[in-house]
């Protein structure tokens, strides 16, 4: 049984349409990233799942039952981390301990609240009873983070959780979220522009564009201005002057994302290396870790200001003694290039 299920849902601000997703699962106990560029629908997902807003359209399910917004048993088991963290003009573990008090769950409050903070790298012996405004940004979010942790909850949603905090906040939030998932079994729905940490984190990823979910998996999104070409080919230059090249594209170009998959690219030490039949393109390989939830290598590699996101193959990466820094040369097939047209499912 998944953990949610999205049916048919259409939502609109102002009779503007921002979300239109005809059908869409997350497992149980998974840890599935939204990205997406701003104004996607990243953030109105969330609020639904998060059983905050009502869609204008269609039906969510929890673990097979209907779901709506505030809706009891089911809401409770749910926290949502906003992108801005709206702490109450309280101590810090007033904050931390309100979500306990308005769900009447107070048994071993104090502990509870003492390790979340904790969990954030907070210490509760010198953070408990600071007032919000004595806080750094960095400690402000934090300390929203650790309201959520308190609740244990069993669905864990974060927007945008490390943007505009320092490097050590994110740092800790992001351990924080990944020891949630581990010893708590919490399912974790992140959205974040950070995607070397949703690859390296996420079991699954999620593309939204325009409202519409572009697909699923690991996966390189490039966004026009696209130039057409005879035959349903289309290309948009680089910024380095390269072109990036793919065939089969829409008639209507405008908003249009051209998508690739991280398996149908491949790094070679000369263009010539390449087949015939692929488009190269020269760039340097930026990083390389160790995906855990597969024991791969990833790889992102820049051409120009774009980056792209593969598996290369590890004898080579052995054999040619490539690493990050190194000018390498990218290939694909331009006919395997999918595409997502805006305001289109």
């Amino acid at each position: 049984m998944a953990l949610y299920e999205l049916k048919n849902i259409r939502h609109h601000y102002n009779s503007t349409p921002v979300l239109s997703i005809d059908r869409f699962c997350i497992a149980e106990n998974s840890v599935t990233g939204l990205c997406g560029p701003n104004g996607s629908g990243k953030t109105t997902l969330l609020s639904l799942l998060g059983l905050i807003t009502p869609p204008a359209a269609g039906f969510i399910y929890f673990r097979g039952h209907r779901a709506r917004p505030y809706g009891g048993r089911i809401r409770d088991k749910v926290a949502l981390l906003p992108q801005q963290s709206f702490l109450l003009k309280r101590s810090v573990y007033q904050n931390v301990a309100y979500g306990l008090q308005i769900r009447k769950n107070t048994d071993n409050e104090a502990g509870r609240v003492a390790q979340a903070l904790s969990l954030v790298g907070l210490d509760p012996e010198k953070f408990a009873r600071r007032p919000w405004y004595a806080l750094s940004g960095g400690e402000a979010r934090r300390v929203a983070m650790a309201a959520r942790l308190a609740l244990r909850p069993e669905v864990l949603l974060l927007d945008e959780p490390t943007t505009s905090v320092d490097a050590a906040s994110a740092q800790l939030i992001r351990e924080a979220a990944a020891e949630a998932h581990l010893h708590w079994g919490t399912s974790l729905i992140v959205a974040s522009h950070d995607m070397q940490w949703l690859q390296g984190l996420c079991h699954d990823l999620v593309y939204l564009f325009s409202g519409t979910i572009l697909g699923k998996g690991k996966k390189t999104i490039v966004f026009g201005p696209w130039q057409p070409a005879p035959g349903r080919r289309a290309s948009r230059a680089l910024a380095d002057g390269q072109v990036f090249a793919a065939e089969n594209a829409p008639d209507d170009l405008t908003g249009a994302a051209a998508i690739l998959d991280a398996n149908d690219m491949s790094l070679h030490a000369s263009a010539h290396d390449a087949s015939p039949e692929k488009h190269v393109l020269k760039g340097r390989l930026m990083c390389l870790d160790l995906e855990q939830q597969t024991g791969l290598v990833r790889a992102w590699f820049f051409a120009g200001r774009t980056e792209f996101c593969l598996y290369p193959d590890s004898h080579s990466l052995s054999a040619c003694g490539w690493q990050p820094g190194s000018e390498l040369w990218l290939a694909y097939r331009p006919d395997r290039v999918e595409w997502k047209a805006r305001g289109r499912q």
